[in-house]
């Protein structure tokens, strides 16, 4: 078993997550199997799947980024 990589997160990513929470972007895994994990993002209702599925221990990692990505989408001079 490798070891796992650390993952750095933008400085704003708590603020991210709240941001998007906050205004109803909501991003969350979906089981495709037991190992396998769709990412889905509903921004008021769009529901946007993620084409490829990530594996368990990647998928977390995956949510972090897209909340992060929403929030400078919305927030564009907080960079």
């Amino acid at each position: 078993m490798g070891k796992k990589k650390l993952v750095r997160y933008d400085r704003n990513y708590l603020k991210a997550i709240s941001y998007c929470i906050d205004n109803n972007i909501k991003i969350y895994a979906v089981p495709k199997t037991q190992r396998e994990y769709y990412v889905e993002v509903n921004d008021n209702g769009q529901i946007i799947r993620s084409p490829e599925a990530y594996k368990l221990n990647e998928w977390s990692d995956k949510i972090v980024e897209l909340y992060t990505f929403y929030y400078y989408k919305y927030n564009p001079t907080d960079k």
